[in-house]
């Protein structure tokens, strides 16, 4: 069986940014592919994704059969697990930025290192969460995904060795405000919304989020929410403690 790395576009980083996920009607619920090599917890996340208010319209035990049914089904997000038997869901991630731009990717992982928030940020993945998290999180992170947004887990602050390696020696640590904001941004929500939360205008909380991000030598705004978690730059929600 062919290794699917050697037949992947290059990262996400050297190509053309994917458009934002297409995102549901208002109203309509979001349909989401599953992608989970574990049979138990596959049909667990059948049983549980539709009692949340998504619309399941398919699942897939391997990489191969998720990449067909994810181009075929275009569904507005996939959730996929990172290990699967014949690929990773960061080279699934990968390959559907191309192929299906418009399904927003939720990596679903029941470990986390620094090698792969490495891959999830380079994959343009919109979301990352952890299997150990409340399934609330799981399920915000899909709301946010579908709409366009980033989602980080609260958890991957528990990656402390990340930090050392990813957040280089001179940079700058991030402000009070702007950790505000990209916790805020860790859970999903929009510029819009943070400008109306914080009594700020749109222009500058982009400002705040473009300053947090060479401070902290982030790739984008997915990887500065990574990196002011770890660092503990940023000032989560109470729901995300």
């Amino acid at each position: 069986m062919p290794v699917m790395r050697r037949a992947l576009p290059p990262p996400a980083r050297d190509r053309p940014r994917p458009p934002v996920a297409t995102a549901p009607p208002a109203g309509a619920p979001i349909e989401i592919i599953v992608v989970e090599d574990h049979p138990p917890v596959r049909q667990g996340l059948e049983l549980l994704l539709p009692r949340l208010g998504f619309r399941l319209v398919g699942s897939a035990g391997s990489a191969r059969e998720g990449a067909r049914m994810i181009g075929a089904r275009r569904p507005h997000v996939a959730l996929v697990d990172v290990d699967l038997g014949d690929g990773s869901g960061t080279d699934l991630a990968n390959t559907m930025a191309v192929q299906s731009p418009a399904t927003a990717i939720v990596l679903y992982t029941g470990s986390i290192n620094s090698a792969l928030i490495d891959e999830a940020v380079d994959s343009g993945a919109r979301a990352l969460v952890l299997k150990t998290s409340p399934v609330q999180r799981v399920a915000d992170a899909i709301r946010a995904a579908a709409a366009g947004h980033n989602y980080v887990d609260a958890s991957v602050a528990t990656v402390a060795t990340v930090a050392s390696r990813t957040c280089r020696p001179g940079t700058g640590r991030t402000s009070q405000r702007e950790g505000q904001i990209l916790g805020l941004l860790a859970r999903g929500h929009t510029t819009q919304q943070i400008a109306a939360d914080l009594f700020l205008s749109p222009d500058t909380v982009q400002t705040h989020v473009r300053n947090a991000t060479r401070k902290l030598g982030a790739r984008g705004r997915l990887h500065a929410v990574i990196l002011a978690l770890i660092s503990g730059d940023v000032e989560l929600p109470d729901d995300l403690h």
